[in-house]
């Protein structure tokens, strides 16, 4: 009955019956919070972090972290690491991570990995940074999965197992992270081991083409240019060169340029191509600059 009120309450509040303002929404959901239903700490939270409202979410998280709300830690460790709202302690900020991670919440398990692995500060835990991605997989969370699917492509801290690297990958892609479908596109289209899967990574990179993931979407046209799933199909690969192009991918533009001064796919314009060329070439294709 709690639960069925409360959300009444949201949609009371965001369809306008209380003919409420930002700060009479944040009035409401403070004084839900501070009256024990924790769900409201974060949602002030938010609400304080996208108006830069500091230390006000500092505040609400502190409390809500104190009776061991899992994602009020996680923020309140981001807080304390980039000094917001509050003084910059990465000490702090790691132990919060880790109650956060204890208490089963993917973000944070990710964000001590990461800790973990890129500062300087905790070099001596460097190896425990796979350890923590894996549980924030666990947890879900589809950036730690990303994470596990790049370890074991590259044999980093563990041997390099492909097909570990695939399970993770797919679970990134699966969980909307877009490179997490790239790298599984590669992976399967044998970019890193002679494997070779190719409706798959032609599945894979679709997803991450679709995600706006631009390299996915140049990889995609490649596959249809040289037929690597059924007949090459060059107008095809010239439309996804196209979108690639437009999300600034150098080779996407470099091989559109081909096309359009070819006539692959696309009617010959061979000014359209000089300016794609140029395009490539300042975005850092330097093949395109001797063009």
């Amino acid at each position: 009955m709690r639960r069925i009120l409360n959300n009444l309450l949201i949609s009371m509040l965001f369809t306008g019956v209380f003919s409420a303002d930002a700060g009479d929404l944040n009035d409401k959901w403070s004084l839900l919070c501070k009256t024990g239903d924790i769900s409201y700490c974060n949602l002030i939270g938010r609400n304080y972090l996208s108006t830069k409202h500091y230390r006000e979410a500092f505040s609400v998280y502190k409390r809500a972290c104190q009776k061991n709300n899992a994602e009020s830690c996680a923020s309140l460790g981001y807080l304390y690491m980039n000094g917001l709202g509050t003084h910059k302690s990465i000490r702090k900020a790691k132990d919060l991570l880790s109650k956060s991670c204890t208490l089963k919440y993917g973000e944070g398990c990710y964000n001590l990995a990461s800790l973990y692995e890129n500062d300087f500060e905790f070099e001596q835990y460097r190896s425990h940074a796979f350890e923590y991605y894996e549980k924030g997989c666990e947890f879900g969370n589809a950036d730690s999965c990303l994470n596990l699917g790049i370890f074991y492509s590259e044999g980093k801290s563990v041997k390099a197992d492909f097909s570990k690297a695939s399970k993770y990958l797919d679970l990134a892609c699966s969980g909307k992270v877009g490179f997490g479908c790239f790298l599984s596109g590669e992976l399967n289209s044998g970019e890193f081991e002679r494997h070779h899967d190719y409706e798959k990574a032609l599945d894979s990179y679709l997803k991450a083409c679709e995600l706006s993931v631009a390299e996915g979407c140049s990889s995609l046209g490649l596959m249809y240019e040289e037929g690597k799933v059924e007949e090459p199909d060059l107008e095809m690969a010239a439309a996804y060169y196209s979108i690639a192009c437009r999300l600034k991918d150098p080779n996407g533009c470099y091989y559109l340029a081909m096309a359009k001064e070819n006539g692959q796919g696309v009617p010959k314009e061979k000014l359209t191509a000089k300016t794609l060329y140029k395009t490539a070439c300042n975005l850092g294709q330097f093949s395109a600059c001797q063009n």
